[in-house]
């Protein structure tokens, strides 16, 4: 348990500094840009995210799968060399595709799109598959360090770079080549870091071994299609039917909502992955792999809990205070309900569909989420076009509800670990407490206001969590004090 301790705090870092950078970044993003400026970005990469899920992301769960058993043999090398090929296949591939689809294009003049945003899509599609494939080997190989770095290096290289282009002018385009920018130096750091054997340049695969991965990863990328498409589909739709102005308030609400809340959740949920797997594998359903998933899912709430606390008491403090006057139209609901929103989904993403991981069950995950999705486009369909987009915001509530409550009841049944109910109970307590708290206070008429608001809000939270758990602090102490 301390190696979880230790990585999550890692985690906490390389994760928390950059998401505090982006949330930033946001916020002046939507001070310079118009809502129909962020809506193109956010369609641009909406469609990256899409590309990467559909076509590539399989892969990456293949690695995490199978990257330890090599290891574990000592042929580390040999594995490592065919993700290396595979990489080089899929960019050639991927160059083809684009010039056909490019030289196409003047044939199908009424799409919706621009022609230079097909080789930009490319590009930015590409360098995201080898950020994420990357650094699932380092994530993999427990060298947490090293993800912190590469992820310092994204943040720092891509948010400094767009800001400073949206200053000089440049629009949505600083966004998107602010972002290639920094994908491009971390995927420069994390190849240095991975070493990769010899010979570098290689397009031939082992295709027993590609065939074993894809029989695996395949019903786990369709899942994690489909879990994107639950949380993106709504912008195309809003795009559709009510226009890019109001899929820019949308998406803004949505990103600034998953830049705090979602990363947050994702902080516990990191280092508690490669864990259990190592424990069920080695051990299968013991205790200590009980105690290991009971603990990651109170970590997970207690580190995002108050998150969601924080939007939900203080939309109106949000939309006044720090959003540009050109959202200042965004409705007050919007924030609240969609950071709750990613909450719920993070619970289901990064605690309940770890049974399917560990139990090799995704076809119920995969059944799941394609009921959830059908019914959020639906949802979409019929209410969007009448009420906008906050129609699409109580759609995702509506559906994430469905989807958590039903991955709960089947994974019960797939991998008996029962919940601390009692401590769950006492966590969400102290967070309605923090939220009633902020909300007694009342709106907050300036800046000074409000972070006295976050800071008494704060304390709270933090004060009675640390009562609740005096004895589990007083523990890391002793054993600290003692070293």
């Amino acid at each position: 348990m301390n190696t979880y301790f230790k990585h999550t705090i890692i985690y906490f870092i390389s994760k928390g500094l950059p998401g505090a950078l982006t949330f930033l970044a946001i916020l002046y993003y939507s001070d310079k840009l118009d809502p129909s400026e962020y809506g193109i970005y956010s369609l641009i990469i909406s469609a990256v995210g899409i590309l990467n899920i559909i076509g590539f992301d399989w892969f990456r769960f293949g690695v995490a799968r199978f990257l330890p058993e090599y290891v574990a043999s000592n042929k580390r090398d040999e594995f490592i060399s065919f993700i290396n090929s595979k990489v080089q296949v899929t960019i050639v591939i991927v160059f083809i595709i684009t010039l056909i689809v490019y030289l196409l294009f003047p044939f199908f003049p009424d799409i919706g799109i621009a022609r230079w945003m097909i080789p930009v899509v490319s590009i930015l599609t590409i360098l995201q598959y080898l950020f994420i494939l990357y650094s699932r080997v380092i994530i993999t190989e427990l060298m947490p360090n090293i993800f912190m770095k590469a992820n310092f290096i994204k943040a720092i290289f891509g948010v400094l770079l767009s800001v400073f282009l949206v200053y000089s002018g440049w629009g949505f385009k600083g966004l998107i080549i602010g972002l290639g920018a920094g994908l491009i130096f971390s995927v420069s750091f994390l190849c240095y870091k991975i070493k990769f054997p010899k010979p570098l340049f290689n397009l031939s695969l082992d295709r027993d071994l590609l065939k074993q991965i894809a029989l695996y990863s395949l019903p786990l990328a369709a899942s994690a299609s489909l879990s994107f498409i639950l949380s993106y589909s709504n912008r195309f739709i809003i795009n559709y039917y009510r226009g890019v102005n109001e899929t820019g308030l949308f998406s803004l609400g949505f990103d600034f909502s998953q830049q705090t809340v979602g990363v947050f959740i994702s902080i516990a949920a990191t280092s508690a992955f490669p864990i259990a797997m190592k424990l069920y594998s080695e051990s299968g359903n013991t205790t200590e792999l009980k105690r290991h998933m009971s603990n990651s899912l109170l970590l997970l709430c207690t580190i995002s809990l108050p998150v969601v606390a924080v939007f939900a008491a203080n939309s109106v403090d949000i939309s006044t205070l720090l959003l540009g006057s050109k959202f200042s139209s965004m409705d007050n609901l919007v924030i609240p309900i969609i950071s709750l929103n990613t909450f719920i989904l993070g619970i289901k993403a990064f605690y309940f569909d770890l049974y399917f991981y560990l139990r090799k069950e995704t076809k119920y995950q995969l059944i799941i989420l394609l009921v959830v999705a059908s019914l959020n486009v639906a949802l979409n369909l019929i209410f969007v076009p009448r009420y906008g987009y906050i129609a699409a915001i109580w759609a995702g509530l509506v559906t994430s509800l469905v989807a958590v409550i039903s991955t709960f009841f089947v994974t019960r049944r797939l991998l008996p670990i029962p919940l601390d109910f009692k401590a769950l109970v006492k966590v969400f307590s102290v967070g309605l407490l923090m939220f009633v708290v902020m909300k007694v206070l009342g709106n907050s008429s300036s800046i000074g206001f409000f972070i006295v608001k976050l800071i008494i809000g704060g304390v709270v939270y933090i004060t009675l969590i640390a009562l609740i758990n005096k004895k589990v602090i007083l523990q890391l102490l002793k054993s600290k004090f003692k070293k």
